[in-house]
Parts: structure tokens; C-alpha cells; sequence
């Protein structure tokens, strides 16, 4: 839902902004204008965070990898879709013989057909057909009883491995398999939203530093010229020499250069934050400005149980359960190739009856018509003898073993499984170790931004305090105005070291929830509403 609020606020706000816009700037593609954005926008963290999800062309990509391992996870089952067959055709032939018993004087025509149903049982990896077999023939043999003559056959076979091929056969495996790797890929894919939402916080709260490092550059230079004013009154009085006035000048040039690399750097900061929050949005002519409106300094200072961190990462870190899960496909593919290993054994089975009519055929002791009605005028007369006594019925039962010398194929492939294996495990062990790392620096970090920001304070306070100290003794003539500006000098370091400390300790909140896996619980993302393709 928050999604879908932050998406509609990004129409509105663009839509309004680019109705603000004084002249159209031609987009890259050259099919036609594109608006450029200008103006501000007000931005918390939350809203930025929504809006960047939602417009991320590397999240869209990574979008699609759980949707297509799914879809592979689909295809999987497709190996034991029932096949359904069958083929017909016609032939005709007119034989010569010399022999008086097959003596024709014409030809012989046969129409046939067949129609089947085969596949394969899950898991055990049996296999079982269904087959109808039927033709009609017509034959001008002298001993021929029926003439057209209709057979048919129907028959149940199966085979069920036991040895190779029982249960980690290539169907099963294939799908056990694609079933590990979708939960991997979705893992992965939890874990780039996450990298994504980290990025879009560092970005903001580095635009954030900047713009308060800007403010500290326009004060500074505020002082500067306040101090140049008092000194150029001063010289005019004749209570300063020319000397100090340029000494206030250069201060004014020295604050005035700082002000444009300050001004370049909040710059790039917004650039930084405008690309992860707009995304395909945001254009070459953009002039857009966010005015975030998060306080640095409204922060809460709570201690880390570092063990404790540590456990909660091992239970949410997506990693990590993505390498579980190709610990999982590997035992698996172990599995798989130690069956590959065993010599081939399987029953097959096969139970099959007959069925047989005819007319106008002629009985060969006689040599007289045999009646239509002793032998069935047309092919439904064939089928009707199935499963009763007068049927015609076979059924075999037969055990077929194949053992492969040397087997070099099956002793190889159990060996790189298990190397495979070996190498995921220790994937694993050492993903922990790095996870242990980051969660033990991001609560140091975040410790020492504290402390940092407290350090920072007092500097600051008894900057300011020497600065004005020393203001009143320029005023009394007891100072000069390089001294003034080396304590202003002193303040503005005591005020970027502040930032700097604020900085860290927002990077390292936000690097100690990614650490931890818990960055979209914490600012409130729901993941099932960032998957979808937009």
C-alpha cells in the first residue's frame, strides 16, 4: 500500500512540476519533447525509499529472475506430461508366387491405425504405455478365412527401475532442483531490494550532509564579510592598517571559493539521490531539487548487542539462505549422480489381448462362403472379445540388468558432486564469517557516530565561544582580523566535523539493519508489494 500511495504521490508531484516547466527539452530518443522537471520537492526517507523501488530500472530487471525460475520450476513437471500418439497409413501390394497354396489372382490392400497414451510416474520414475493397435485387410490368399479381415490389440506395459533411476532419476532431480534454485533466485532478489534500499538512504542522507555543509559555507561566508564591513569601517577611522583589510579580503575569497565547491557537491548530492528515487524519469535537462526533510540530528541512541545482531542476521541475512539453498541443489545433484553410480535394473511388465472378425471369407476344408454372422461383418466385432474367456490374451513379466564396465562416468560425477558440495559448505561458513564482520563494524560505527556527534557538540560550543571572544577583542583593537578568521576557520571545521559525525551515524544505522537483514521490516517495506513487474 505504501507503494502504491508513494506512486501516486510521484505522478502528482511530477505532473505539478512539469507544469512548471518554462520550456520543453528534446528527449535523447528524438521521437519528441520531453518536459524537463524543475522546482523542489519535499522528500522524507520513507517517501524516497517507496518512489526509488518503485522507479528502479535495476530492481525492474532483477524484477524478472524469480518470475522466469518459477516458470523453469513449471517446466520442470513437464516431464511427466502424458503423451498422447497415434498414426495410420495404407498399403496395397500384388504379390507373385508359384505356390499353388497362396496362389492370388489380384492384390492385397491393408488399412491399419494405432493410438497410444505413455508417460512417466512421479518420484519413482516408472513409466507405463497404453497402446491400440487395429487394421483391416483385404487379401485374395486361397487358405485366407476372412476376407476383409479386421484385427486389433490392445496392450498395458510398465517398467519400474530399481536400482538406477529409482527416485533421484533425471525428471525428479530436475525438479527438485529448479525448486531449490527459485527459492535461491528469490533470496538473491530480496537481497539486491535491500542493497537498493541502502543505497537510496546513503544517497539521502549524504544529500542531507551536503545541504547542511552548504548552510555552514553561506554562514561562513556571511562572517566573512560582516568581518570585512568592521574592518574596512575601522580602517577608514584609521584604527586598522590596509594590511588587515586585505587579510579580511582574503578571508572573503577563501569562504566565497568554499561556498562554490560546497554549492558543486550539494549538487552532485542531489543528482546522486534524484537517480535512485526517479529513476527513467529523470532527464538530462532536469532541474528538480528535493528538499529532504529528515533532522540529522533527530536520532535515538540505543546500544547493540552485537551476539545478539549477529543472530538475527543469521536468521534474516537473504544471502545467506540463498547459499542454504544451493547447499540444498548440491546434495541434491550428490544424490543424483551416487544413483547414476548403480547398475541399471528394471521389471518391465506387459499384458496385451486380441481381438479378431471378418466376412466373405472361405473356409478352407469347404471351400465354401463362411457366413457373415459366424465371424463378425465389420471391425466392432474385433474389440468385443477383450477381457472375456474367448479372448485372446498374452502377458509377460521380465527383469532387464545392465551394468556398465568401469562405470568411469558414474565414479567421476559422484566425485565432482560431492566437490560441489564441499566448495557450497564452505561458501556458507564463510559468508558467516563476513556477516559477523559487518555486524561487529556497523555497531562500532554506529557507537563511535555517537560519540563523534557528542565530541563534535562540544568543539562547535567552545568554537563559537573563542570566535566571539575574539570578535570583542578585535572590536577593543587587541586582536586582528586573521585571528578572527582562524577561529571562524575553527568553527567551520567544528561544525563539517558535527556533519561528518551525524553522516556516520545515519550510514551506519542504515549498514547495521542491512547487516542484520532487517532493512525492509525497518522502514517498512513490504516485499510481496515491491516483486510484482511493473
Amino acid at each position: 500500500m505504501r507503494l502504491i500511495l508513494a506512486a501516486g504521490a510521484l505522478i502528482v508531484a511530477t505532473a505539478s512540476l512539469v507544469a512548471r516547466a518554462e520550456t520543453p527539452a528534446a528527449s535523447d530518443s528524438g521521437s519528441g519533447m520531453t518536459p524537463a522537471l524543475r522546482g523542489s520537492l519535499t522528500l522524507s526517507l520513507a517517501d524516497a525509499i517507496a518512489m526509488g523501488l518503485e522507479n528502479n530500472l535495476d530492481i525492474e530487471v532483477e524484477r524478472h529472475a524469480p518470475l522466469i525460475a518459477e516458470e523453469d520450476y513449471q517446466i520442470s513437471w513437464g516431464a511427466y506430461d502424458p503423451i498422447l500418439g497415434g498414426e495410420a497409413g495404407f498399403a496395397r501390394d500384388q504379390p507373385v508366387t508359384a505356390n499353388p497354396l497362396f496362389a492370388t489372382s489380384g492384390t492385397n490392400e491393408r488399412a491399419d491405425g494405432s493410438a497410444g497414451l505413455s508417460g512417466m510416474v512421479p518420484i519413482l520414475g516408472a513409466t507405463y504405455a497404453i497402446d491400440f493397435l487395429g487394421d483391416r485387410s483385404d487379401s485374395l490368399i486361397f487358405i485366407q478365412p476372412f476376407s476383409p479381415q479386421y484385427t486389433s490389440d490392445l496392450s498395458f506395459s510398465g517398467s519400474l527401475p530399481l536400482l538406477r533411476g529409482l527416485v533421484w532419476n533425471q525428471a525428479w532431480t530436475g525438479i527438485r532442483t529448479s525448486d531449490a534454485l527459485r527459492d535461491e533466485v528469490l533470496e538473491n532478489f530480496r537481497a539486491n531490494v535491500m542493497n537498493a534500499v541502502l543505497e537510496i538512504e546513503t544517497r539521502y542522507w549524504e544529500l542531507v550532509a551536503s545541504r547542511e555543509q552548504l548552510g555552514v559555507a553561506h554562514k561562513s561566508l556571511e562572517t566573512a564579510n560582516a568581518l570585512l564591513d568592521q574592518v574596512e569601517t575601522q580602517y577608514e577611522v584609521g584604527v586598522v592598517s590596509r594590511v588587515e583589510v586585505v587579510e579580511a579580503e582574503a578571508g572573503v575569497a577563501d569562504r566565497d571559493f568554499r561556498l562554490i565547491v560546497a554549492k558543486n557537491l550539494y549538487r552532485t548530492a542531489q543528482d546522486d539521490l534524484i537517480d535512485v528515487v526517479l529513476g527513467s524519469h529523470f532527464t538530462a535537462a532536469s532541474t528538480l531539487e528535493f528538499d529532504p526533510t529528515e533532522a540529522p540530528e533527530s536520532y535515538t541512541i540505543y546500544q547493540v548487542d552485537v551476539p545478539q545482531a549477529v543472530e538475527i542476521a543469521f536468521r534474516q541475512r537473504p544471502e545467506l539462505s540463498a547459499a542454504r539453498d544451493a547447499v540444498e541443489r548440491r546434495e541434491i545433484e550428490l544424490r543424483f549422480r551416487r544413483n547414476e553410480r548403480l547398475p541399471q535394473l528394471d521389471l518391465r511388465g506387459r499384458y496385451g489381448v486380441e481381438g479378431l472378425a471378418g466376412r466373405n471369407g472361405t473356409d478352407f476344408q469347404t471351400r465354401e462362403p463362411i457366413p457373415e454372422a459366424a465371424a463378425g461383418s465389420n471391425f466392432n466385432n474385433a474389440p468385443r472379445s477383450f477381457f472375456t474367456s474367448n479372448d485372446g490374451s498374452a502377458w509377460d513379466v521380465r527383469a532387464v540388468l545392465s551394468v556398465p564396465i568401469g562405470n568411469i562416468a558414474g565414479r567421476h560425477g559422484v566425485s565432482k558432486a560431492q566437490l560441489e558440495l564441499h566448495r557450497s559448505e564452505t561458501l556458507v561458513k564463510r559468508l558467516r564469517q563476513q556477516i559477523i564482520l559487518q555486524v561487529r563494524k556497523s555497531a562500532r560505527d554506529l557507537l563511535s557516530g555517537v560519540e563523534g556527534v557528542e565530541a563534535a557538540e562540544r568543539r562547535r560550543l567552545a568554537a563559537a565561544e573563542q570566535l566571539r571572544a575574539e570578535r570583542v577583542r578585535l572590536e577593543h583593537g587587541e586582536s586582528t582580523p586573521f585571528d578572527v578568521l582562524q577561529r571562524e576557520s575553527d568553527l567551520v571545521d567544528a561544525e563539517s566535523q558535527k556533519i561528518g559525525a551525524l553522516r556516520t551515524y545515519r550510514l551506519a544505522e542504515a549498514e547495521l539493519l542491512r547487516a542484520q537483514g532487517t532493512s525492509l521490516q525497518a522502514r517498512n517495506v513490504v516485499f510481496e508489494e515491491v516483486a510484482p513487474l511493473r
